[in-house]
């Protein structure tokens, strides 16, 4: 039976993973390192995994999130709008006219273009079957950020399930293998 100080490093390493789910201020990597560090293996192994439940629930958060503001209202709204602005542009360029806005905005619609492509390119490639196979890469190694995935799974068509599964297994991977690194390379710590 663990003690109260291990029970509390792991519980801590489910609030932390949770936190540093949602905002990237707080590395739930460094405590992970940390607790591997000054602890026994099984206590930073345990940690590691209590840090991978908290960085799935902050995910999930992240994801249901995004889920539930793509049928926003306001969203919507916004959404309207910029299809109308979108629309009063091209008709502006193809009758060879001043597109509206001022110099500032008329420089940054390459940007938004561009941004609008990206997005459309993320949201597709987890709808489809390499979806999950993504999060667990994002969860696993980081790139690309699962940050940013947890919120383009959440507009996509991958259901919960397939999200929760493969952040968690990912995640575990990840936080896993820094909480083993003390034991594989001893010299360095």
């Amino acid at each position: 039976m663990p003690d109260a100080g291990t029970i509390g490093l792991i519980a801590l390493g489910l609030l932390v993973g949770a936190v540093s789910a949602v905002t990237p201020f707080l590395p739930v990597e460094a405590y992970v390192i940390g607790l591997a560090v000054q602890n026994t293996q099984t206590v930073a192994v345990a940690g590691a995994v209590a840090a991978a439940m908290g960085q799935t629930v902050g995910k999930v958060l992240l994801f249901t999130t995004a889920r539930g503001a793509t049928s926003s209202r306001w969203l919507t709204r916004l959404r309207d709008r910029g299809a109308k602005e979108a629309a009063e542009i091209a008709a502006a360029e193809e009758a060879g006219e001043q597109p509206p806005g001022g110099p500032v905005k008329r420089a940054l619609r390459p940007v938004g273009r561009w941004l609008k492509r990206v997005n459309a390119l993320g949201v597709r490639l987890l709808s489809g079957r390499w979806g999950p196979a993504v999060v667990f890469l994002s969860g696993s190694v980081g790139i690309p950020p699962l940050l940013a995935i947890a919120f383009y799974a959440g507009t996509s068509r991958m259901s919960l399930k397939a999200f929760i599964v493969t952040c968690l297994a990912g995640r575990t991977v990840r936080f896993v293998a820094l909480a083993l690194v003390p034991d594989l390379v001893p010299d360095l710590f």
